[in-house]
């Protein structure tokens, strides 16, 4: 049995995955840029590209895609554009950031247990 996962909520649906492009060379970070732009076009998935000149120690590009997770469980448009970008960049690392810490910071406060408050057992004299 297969779980179709539940449809995006229209808040989602429009909303940009943030590209984060980190390169040691601008020309280099610009080419990949546009190759991710055109790759989201074809999909229809907004994105928001954000360059990062990265340090000399950086050895590969790498291309990041930050979302939240209810994108990540729903558009499957997001890994189509992962797939593209490992096929169209094959000189960069291209990576897929899922940011769940909202699920877990929300558990953790429903699950918590009450607090009591402690009553002095002292009697008056």
């Amino acid at each position: 049995m297969t779980h179709t996962p539940a449809p995006a909520p229209p808040s989602l649906k429009n909303a940009p995955v943030v590209c984060e492009i980190r390169s040691t060379h601008a020309s280099e970070s610009g080419i990949l840029a546009e190759i991710a732009k055109t790759c989201a076009r074809e999909l229809a998935q907004p994105l928001l590209v954000k360059t990062i000149q990265a340090g000399p120690s950086t050895q590969d590009p790498l291309i990041t895609l930050q979302l939240p997770v209810e994108m990540a469980a729903t558009q499957h448009e997001i890994w189509c554009l992962a797939c593209r970008l490992a096929c169209f960049c094959p000189s960069a690392r291209v990576s897929v950031f899922v940011s769940a810490s909202d699920l877990f910071t929300k558990n953790k406060t429903k699950a918590a247990a009450p607090r009591t408050q402690r009553r002095s057992r002292r009697k008056a004299a």
